[in-house]
Parts: C-alpha cells; sequence; structure tokens
C-alpha cells in the first residue's frame, strides 16, 4: 500500500507542532493496512476521513491500484469544508 499526499497536507504537516506531527504521522502508518477511526463521507463519491482528535484526514483509497492519495487535513470544523 502506497501514500501519496497533496499540496494541502504536505503544508499542514510542516507548520504542525512536534506533538500534532507524531500524532498524525503515527496514524496515518496505521492508514497504510486501513486500521484506524475510518468512515466513507456521505454526499461525496470515494471519500473517506480518518479521525485523530482533533483533527480529521481525508482521503480517498483506489482499490486497484491500492494507493491512498490525502487530501486534505485540518481540525474537526474545516476539514469537510470543500
Amino acid at each position: 500500500m502506497h501514500i501519496d499526499l497533496m499540496k494541502q497536507p504536505k503544508k499542514y504537516l510542516s507548520k504542525c507542532t512536534q506533538n500534532d506531527y507524531a500524532k498524525i504521522k503515527k496514524a496515518l502508518d496505521g492508514l497504510e493496512n486501513l486500521q484506524g477511526d475510518i468512515k466513507k463521507l456521505q454526499g461525496r463519491s470515494d471519500e473517506y476521513r480518518l479521525k485523530i482528535p482533533p483533527f480529521r484526514v481525508i482521503f480517498t483509497y483506489d482499490k486497484a491500484t491500492k494507493i491512498i492519495t490525502i487530501n486534505k487535513i485540518d481540525v474537526r470544523g474545516g476539514a469537510y469544508k470543500k
């Protein structure tokens, strides 16, 4: 399984604190095995969210190529806005 980060998640990770970075990084490592609090988002095609309180990771998963693309990382209120 391979994880790709879009521009926004890379920028968010570069600006967050070391504790937050470690917390998110640990959750992303578990995401490679599709572990964690993952739910499919309603009203969006093929988008899922990973819950890491107080953060949310919005991603897509391509089953054919087994690639996870991280689209957005943000706090709960801002993560779901397009």
